[in-house]
């Protein structure tokens, strides 16, 4: 995978965020519904006539987040802010509402009839075997995780995917060949305009636009794959205008300086990919939206007691990871 160059590594590094925040939400990212209290000990949701989910479930879900975001933001992350709020709190009630929404998926999967079949059940089963083999004797005893209660956890997740599939399959969303193009370009960048209007008279008198770049870029790197809604509105503007070998004029977007060269105008095989990530984000956006309205109306029981026993910074690193092992069973 191509490296994201400077001086875009801003708009990456958050990019990077919203990404493993939108990743590990999934279809998962319904609103919350009803709470009541009063149930017990290690207990976490309730529904009508669906199973319980425990408070081990979340563990394992936090466990997972605990390991992906520290990796890579090491274990202070949980200290920054997101708006008003920690960052442990903002990725919590985005594993609460995975949690939620995992099991209004199955009341809605119950009523249309949605149901594993004998090779799901089958993945299930193996999915358990090998989740729970990697724990140690440790994890187990203190998280309370049985096979059962990983089977439930499974077997629930994976009817909500089937149940999102059942629904998104005829979707009619259209994506055009346009604003799913992705292209390739070479840049010169300056925070002066007499800096880069020096640079440009450099390319138009003939000297290679490779040696400007590196003269002028700061970190000397010059490339960029690009996607529509990457950047600002200008800079987005010239260079899709660009036809493949042509060069902009000079571009002032967010308070800096630009000369763009379009070496591709068309990565046909990236817009490819991209245009099915457009509509599978899509369908995501039409499948919460038309989800919300059904589950809205359904009665479920939250332990807001338990839920705030549990910490992310204090969650087990388990020897497996709930969305891996799942993913390598289920993923498509």
């Amino acid at each position: 995978m191509k490296r994201r160059k400077k001086p875009f590594i801003i708009l990456a590094v958050i990019l990077v965020v919203v990404l493993l925040v939108a990743g590990y939400i999934k279809f998962f990212n319904g609103r919350l519904i009803y709470f009541t209290t009063g149930m017990k000990s290690g207990e976490l949701i309730k529904t009508a006539g669906q199973k319980i989910t425990y408070t081990c479930e979340a563990d394992i879900l936090m466990s997972d987040v605990k390991k992906e975001y520290e990796e890579m933001f090491g274990s202070n992350i949980w200290r920054e802010k997101i708006g008003d709020a920690d960052f442990e709190s903002y990725i919590k009630d985005q594993i609460k509402s995975k949690l939620m929404r995992v099991k209004a998926m199955n009341v809605k999967a119950k009523e249309r009839g949605v149901v594993l079949g004998r090779e799901e059940k089958d993945s299930v089963g193996k999915a358990v075997d090998a989740f729970y083999n990697e724990l140690t004797e440790s994890q187990i005893s203190s998280t309370g995780i049985t096979k059962d209660k990983l089977n439930t956890m499974f077997t629930e997740f994976a009817i909500a995917q089937k149940l999102y599939d059942d629904l998104t399959s005829s979707m009619d969303i259209e994506v055009s060949a346009d604003e799913a193009r992705v292209i390739d370009i070479q840049y010169i960048v300056s925070d002066s305009e007499e800096d880069i209007n020096k640079a440009y008279n450099l390319v138009n008198s003939g000297s290679s636009f490779f040696a400007v770049a590196k003269e002028y870029n700061a970190d000397g790197e010059y490339e960029y794959e690009l996607k529509r809604g990457e950047m600002d509105a200008a800079f987005e503007k010239a260079a899709f205008n660009l036809s493949t070998g042509e060069m902009s004029s000079i571009v002032e977007s967010a308070g800096r300086y630009y000369i763009i060269r379009c070496t591709s105008d068309n990565d046909k095989a990236k817009t490819e990919v991209n245009k099915s990530a457009i509509l599978e984000k899509r369908k995501l956006e039409q499948f919460n939206t038309d989800f919300e309205k059904y589950e809205a109306g359904i009665y479920m029981e939250f332990n807001n007691s338990e839920w705030k026993k549990i910490s992310i910074q204090d969650a087990y690193m388990l020897g497996s990871s709930f969305e891996d092992t799942f993913n390598a069973y289920f993923g498509k």
